[in-house]
Order: C-alpha cells, then sequence, then structure tokens
C-alpha cells in the first residue's frame, strides 16, 4: 500500500521513542536534497560520490529505481525505531525495506 506523505506524517507524529517521548520533533523539520545521477557501471544497491556533481553520488539505474524517493530522517536512532529489516528472496540478502520499493540488488519483489 502507497501512504500519502501526510498519512506518513501523522503515523511518525504517533510515534515514540524508547523513553517515551515523541520520536519526530516537527518544530524542527528540515528538507534536504540528494543530487543522484545513474550510471551502470556502479554495481547494483550501492551510491558511490560523484566527481562530476559536489556531494551529489552515482548509482545504478536499477538501484535509483528501487529507492523510495521521500525518506524521512528522524535521527541515528529514528532510522532504527523505523527500520522493517527483510530477508529477500531473491538474493538473501538483508534489505531495510523503509528504504526501498524492490530489492536493488536483484530486483525481487518484497510482496510475500
Amino acid at each position: 500500500m502507497n501512504k500519502s506523505h501526510d498519512q506518513i506524517q501523522e503515523e511518525l507524529k504517533k510515534l515514540q521513542n524508547a523513553a517515551g517521548k515523541p520520536l519526530v520533533d516537527f518544530d524542527k523539520v528540515e528538507e534536504y536534497s540528494v543530487r543522484l545521477r545513474p550510471d551502470d557501471k556502479v554495481a547494483p544497491g550501492l551510491f558511490v560520490p560523484d566527481p562530476l556533481i559536489p556531494g551529489g553520488y552515482k548509482a545504478h539505474s536499477v538501484t535509483l529505481k528501487a529507492m523510495k524517493k521521500d525518506i524521512f530522517y528522524v535521527s541515528s536512532e529514528g532510522f532504527e525505531d523505523l527500520e522493517q529489516l527483510i530477508q529477500c528472496k531473491g538474493c538473501n540478502r538483508e534489505i531495510d525495506a523503509q528504504f526501498w520499493h524492490f530489492c536493488p540488488y536483484c530486483e525481487a519483489s518484497f510482496s510475500s
């Protein structure tokens, strides 16, 4: 199920950390953009610094298609609180599904 940005934000507002405090401080929201460029010489599932785009990265075209475009960065602890670790049925790699629509390594679907 694809959720809208607003639906995800409402769910995030309900989350609490281990201390029982809100996981996300929406008063300190910042938006970041990362410039990505396709390069099929890069192995699938990886991002490498792009020498042509300062602060940018290169990635395989499959990796870019697999990547979720709106990623909520909460904090280093927030990623762990929101992680959705699954075992890819195609390549047996452990994948954090919060970042991917399908496996960036072998293109296998995550649906059961």
